[in-house]
């Protein structure tokens, strides 16, 4: 049997990788992963999706921090109204630290799996070329980080799912969808791993819902990975790496939603 601290390196590895190369954090990884490895511990009781997403908020603060420091050395880091955006994930993130600490574990579980199935279509069916039409406004802005912020802070995902969707389909080039997800991370991540650490459960091996152990291997490995991840994120064709994210949404989707 592969020891657990085994687990949690490799675990890492597949999230920092697929952090760096779709700007997802990699929480899609994380959280199934998680839930499968502690499904029947005892320790964590019925809470074990609140686990798997608090965890994985925690690693993603390394693994976002890591990608966007690489796009940022690079001079990938531009982007206008950033400011605003990360204020609006913010408050999305904020509530819905309140509402995970009252949602059943099959209820995030459920939501995650059709969450990933979702995007997995929106992605494959849509062109990288970027779409062609008007600048969006600061308000429709403002309402999508918001939203983007509360939907991946409850999932325990970074927001790359929503984020690079939604900038393509609003005309951003997908590698710059990337770069741009990547920096949305930090904030969604921070606050939901703090946020569910304070009003989650304490045990021996966990503060509130973050678990230590897992967070400490995962994260040893991930930011090395997430570098490597974002550097090929701009090596590859776009086509190819939309094809790419839809294709592991879609194991992602049906881990969650059939197993």
């Amino acid at each position: 049997m592969i020891p657990l601290w085994l687990l949690f390196l490799l675990v890492g590895a597949a999230g920092g990788f697929t952090a760096g190369l779709f700007g997802v954090g990699g929480g899609l990884v994380i959280v199934p992963t998680l839930y499968w490895l502690w499904r029947e511990d005892p320790l964590l009781g019925s809470h074990v999706m609140h686990f798997a997403v608090a965890t994985s908020l925690a690693c993603i603060v390394v693994t976002s921090v890591t990608s966007s420091w690489t796009h940022w050395r690079a001079g990938r880091m531009q982007f206008d109204r950033a400011p605003w955006l990360l204020g609006a994930v913010s408050a999305g993130a904020v509530s819905a630290v309140v509402l995970a600490r009252w949602m059943p574990t099959e209820w995030l579980k459920m939501a995650f799996g059709l969450f990933a199935l979702a995007t997995c279509c929106i992605m494959w069916k849509q062109s990288a070329q970027p779409a062609q039409g008007s600048r969006p406004s600061s308000a429709e802005l403002l309402g999508v980080a918001a939203l983007i912020g509360n939907v991946s802070t409850l999932l325990g995902v970074s927001g790359g799912a929503l984020t690079v969707p939604y900038f393509v389909l609003r005309g951003t080039d997908v590698r710059k969808a990337v770069v741009i997800s990547s920096a949305l991370a930090i904030p969604i991540a921070t606050i939901g791993a703090i946020g569910m650490g304070v009003t989650g459960i304490n045990t021996p091996v966990s503060w509130g819902f973050v678990h230590g152990p897992a967070f400490v291997g995962i994260s040893l490995v991930s930011m090395f990975f997430a570098n490597w991840g974002a550097r090929i994120s701009q090596r590859m064709d776009k086509r190819r790496l939309q094809q790419a994210f839809a294709g592991f949404l879609a194991l992602v989707a049906a881990h969650m939603l059939f197993f």
